[in-house]
């Protein structure tokens, strides 16, 4: 068997995981994160509140499917559901499709989605509108400040809640000693805090390191460590065509 790429994400990891199998790419799938629910459902439900109450242009924005999955865990999904029906001006934008199709299940429909998936290129697409607006923005502990600084700067007003927590877990992983012994193909990152909780445990991994954006890359290099290659989109199928040709090479 060949050497197995490491996926760590703190779960959802199967569909990376069939992609690189539909190439030919052993895996192993060893979670060096965790995700929990936020235990301040006080601010999620202020949160629910701005929707109901709060006076347009006003957007609800899903930065991943966590902050809509956990947001809708602590306030209610039919309450959610149902008063994301009751606005009929309601706007949606989601960092890529993902996103978007968790918000599709609580009802939206038109949702805005930028060409690229990461927080600036969404900030622009939505400062590019023609006013600024309300902004309501689930997230997690570790949630990047890009999207909301940028609207903000541009004259937006800016909503948010700590709907869940990402945290490194507690005991060393047993593949830290496969990447030391470097019977790792690769480490696929698709995010900074998986980067953080890594280096955590390996703080310089002798493997090529694959990320699923640029973001996640910069992450990588702010460690001190070179990025092996980048994705061109964080969608599965393409992450697997981009760690098939690393390998190649």
């Amino acid at each position: 068997m060949s050497k197995p790429v490491l996926l760590i994400r703190a779960y959802d990891n199967d569909e990376d995981a069939d992609a690189l199998t539909k190439l030919g790419i052993d895996s192993l799938i060893d979670p060096y994160l965790k995700i929990s629910i936020s235990n301040n459902a006080v601010a999620a439900r202020d949160l629910l509140s701005l929707l109901v109450s709060g006076v347009g242009p006003l957007w609800l924005i899903a930065t991943s499917v966590n902050a809509i999955r956990y947001w809708a865990q602590l306030v209610g999904e039919d309450l959610l559901r149902k008063n994301i029906a009751s606005r009929s001006d309601l706007n949606f934008a989601a960092i890529g499709n993902k996103s978007a199709e968790i918000l599709r299940q609580y009802g939206a429909q038109e949702i805005s989605v930028p060409s690229e998936a990461h927080s600036l290129a969404l900030a622009n697409l939505l400062i590019s509108g023609d006013l600024p607006g309300h902004a309501l923005i689930p997230g997690g502990n570790l949630a990047m400040q890009n999207l909301p600084t940028s609207l903000l700067a541009s004259g937006w007003q800016v909503s948010t809640a700590t709907v869940y927590l990402t945290q490194a877990v507690e005991r060393e992983p047993h593949s830290t000693q496969l990447i030391r012994d470097q019977e790792i193909s690769a480490i696929l990152f698709r995010s900074p805090s998986a980067v953080r909780a890594l280096t955590h445990f390996v703080p310089a991994p002798k493997v090529p390191l694959v990320c699923a954006g640029a973001t996640t890359a910069r992450a990588v290099a702010a460690q001190g460590l070179s990025v092996a290659a980048i994705s061109a989109s964080p969608a599965s199928c393409d992450i697997a065509v981009t760690i098939q040709t690393l390998l190649e090479r």
